[in-house]
This record gives structure tokens, C-alpha cells and sequence, in this order.
């Protein structure tokens, strides 16, 4: 008997010792696990949500933006208006050929006229046109999106845009890919009463609907423009003859006025408008705060 319960004893302290083993030993993984992985009860996209929201305010201290622009002295009534260019690109940003009338921000009555050519952060592989007529509060627009074959900032394309009393029509490389005629359902071209100033510019806009989150790892970027050529407009003829054009062989400062304004992100600089190698550069640069 005496024998039998030491031999039972003996198992009671193997089992317990194996036990006591086991234990240890998912405590050592359970701290090991600790240390590596810290606990966290948040879902994996609210983390990931979280980290995005952290990057766009860091991002949005810790840099001033400038931006680019250029205008004609001269405003036009009627026209044909071509640019060879490679267009900048990057989320959030807006890169840009148009015609304004140089009083449409003023209000008070004042009509707003401006057609436009913009490459907008969320499409790299096209443009947008658009009409804005109305007043600075109540503006009438009509967008179009348009695809090219390869990314706006790869390689040049020719951008033109006419403007008639009958219509206004966008053309890239020899194609037209909009027509707007008078008789449209806004009275939009009726309404393009004023003579507007040609204008270039690179830009960033907060509304991150319309062009993407800008972030300051995409920054600088630059549009490059070849030559700009103006074609007047005859009336009773129906005809474009050529005005002038600028193979931007220098800076041209009594036919072009440098923009140095706050718009939306950025300030436009006038040091960010550079003629260098037979063209004109808009760049959109970033500076330590």
C-alpha cells in the first residue's frame, strides 16, 4: 500500500510539473506577442484612416505652396487660340489654358465670361472644358470631361480653342472633341459678351471632390509650354488670320503680365514663370514653413 501511494504521488508531481511547464511557457509567448504587437482594438481601415488624416494635416503645415500664372495684356472679342503644351499633373492640382474677362470676380452686376482647358488631379489621362457664364454668385457652367491616348504630363499636345458669335469648340491635335453652338440650353454663347484675356496657369484647390487630396510628395511639378499662337477673327468673312505668336524664345513682358495672388492652396509667384530652353515653364513649388 505504502508503495502504491508513493507511486501515485510521484504522477501527481510529473503532471503537476508538466502543467506548471506549460504554463510558463504560453506566458513567455503571450509576453513575446505583447511586446511585437502591441494591442489594438481598432478596426485595420480606421487605422489606415487615421494614418491618411494625420499625413494630410502634417501635410498641410508643414509647407507653403506656390503656384504660376500668366495673362495677355490684351483682351480679345472672338478668336482662335492655340498652345502646344505638356500639362502639369498631380492630385489635387489644376493645370490650365482659358479665356477670362479680367472684371467677372468683381461682382456687383458684372457679367462672369471665361472658357476653359483644365487638367484637374483626378484625371491623368485627359482634360476638362468648360463654359462660365452668369456673375461671380451665380454662375452658369457646363463641364465636359475629354480622354487622350496617353498622360497629360508624358508628351506634347496642341490645344486650340475657337470662339465665334455662333459657337465655341475645343480641338486637340488636329481633333475637335466639343462644339457649343448658339441656341444651347444654358444661353451660354449668347452670353460671352466680353472681351477676355488669354491666361495660363498651375494651382492647387481645396476642393478635394472636384481634384483629388494634394499631397506634398507629389510636389513640384511644371507645365511646359512650346509656343502660343492668337488668330483675330473676321465676322463677315468667317475667317482666323494669325494675330502673333510666341515661341518663347524670351519673355515677352509687354505682351504677358505674371500673376503674384492667392488662390485656394497656393500663391502664385512671379519667379515661378521661367522661359528656359525654347519655352515657357509654370511650376508649382513647395517651401518649409
Amino acid at each position: 500500500m505504502n508503495c502504491f501511494l508513493t507511486n501515485c504521488i510521484k504522477m501527481k508531481h510529473s503532471n503537476l510539473l508538466k502543467l506548471l511547464s506549460m504554463g510558463l511557457l504560453l506566458g513567455m509567448l503571450a509576453c513575446s506577442h505583447d511586446e511585437d504587437e502591441p494591442e489594438n482594438n481598432t478596426p485595420k481601415k480606421e487605422q489606415e484612416g487615421q494614418k491618411d488624416q494625420k499625413d494630410q494635416q502634417e501635410d498641410k503645415t508643414e509647407y507653403n505652396y506656390y503656384g504660376a500664372e500668366i495673362y495677355t495684356r490684351e483682351s480679345f472679342k472672338y478668336g482662335r487660340f492655340e498652345a502646344k503644351m505638356k500639362m502639369a499633373y498631380a492630385p489635387g492640382c489644376i493645370s490650365s489654358m482659358f479665356l477670362y474677362y479680367n472684371d467677372s470676380y468683381m461682382g456687383n452686376g458684372k457679367n462672369w465670361n471665361e472658357l476653359d482647358i483644365e487638367v484637374i488631379g483626378k484625371d491623368q489621362l485627359g482634360f476638362q472644358s468648360n463654359i462660365i457664364t452668369g456673375t461671380s454668385s451665380r454662375k452658369v457652367t457646363s463641364e465636359q470631361k475629354h480622354s487622350l491616348s496617353y498622360p497629360v504630363d508624358e508628351d506634347y499636345h496642341v490645344y486650340v480653342m475657337e470662339w465665334t458669335p455662333d459657337y465655341v469648340a475645343w480641338m486637340v491635335d488636329g481633333n475637335e472633341v466639343r462644339r457649343t453652338e448658339t441656341g444651347d440650353s444654358k444661353d451660354q454663347i449668347a452670353s460671352l459678351v466680353e472681351e477676355q484675356s488669354l491666361r495660363f496657369n498651375l494651382w492647387a484647390s481645396k476642393e478635394t471632390s472636384w481634384v483629388g487630396q494634394m499631397n506634398s510628395v507629389n510636389i513640384p511639378i511644371t507645365q511646359f509650354i512650346d509656343y502660343v499662337k492668337v488668330y483675330s477673327y473676321d465676322e463677315e468673312a468667317q475667317t482666323f488670320s494669325v494675330l502673333w505668336t510666341d515661341d518663347f524664345d524670351s519673355f515677352d513682358s509687354s505682351r504677358w503680365g505674371r500673376g503674384n495672388w492667392s488662390m485656394d492652396l497656393v500663391t502664385e509667384k512671379v519667379a515661378n514663370v521661367v522661359v528656359e530652353g525654347g519655352n515657357l515653364q509654370l511650376k508649382l513649388t513647395k517651401e518649409p514653413k
